[in-house]
């Protein structure tokens, strides 16, 4: 009755393996940021600014995104389309002060990594290794 959970040394297990792959699809994506990032232009382009780059985006689009959904509820068949788009003007703006480098050359970097990270995600998937949302 007290003690461990059956299953508990498993779960820690999965949970580990878990973090490890989230490390792994964060370093290839820092990875793809950072080639996209060069392939445009941007001179002093990092895999360590690249990965600060997306992790704060994604905090900062999400809390940005949250907001506005919020205070644009009363309008509500336009305010997730709205937040889509804070979320993506704040992501291209971190990449932008990350960088430091210019409005557009922040967006075209963003375009090609996320083609890159699709096309990443489509092959992994051809071979098995990924296993892509049905909504794809």
């Amino acid at each position: 009755m007290y003690g461990m959970p059956p299953g508990h040394v498993f779960m820690t297990g999965l949970n580990t393996l878990v973090l490890l792959w989230l490390l792994v699809g964060l370093f290839i994506a820092g990875l793809v940021l950072a080639f996209s990032a060069k392939l445009v232009g941007i001179e002093n382009a990092s895999v360590i600014g690249a990965i600060v780059a997306i992790i704060g985006g994604a905090v900062l689009g999400g809390i940005v995104a949250g907001v506005v959904a919020v205070l644009f509820a009363w309008m509500t068949p336009a305010n997730m389309p709205l937040a889509w788009l804070a979320f993506l003007i704040t992501y291209v703006w971190v990449i932008k002060a990350v960088f430091h480098t210019s409005w557009i050359k922040a967006f075209i970097a963003w375009i090609i990594a996320m083609v890159i990270e699709v096309i990443i995600a489509f092959l992994l998937s051809a071979i098995g290794l990924v296993v892509l949302h049905p909504m794809i």
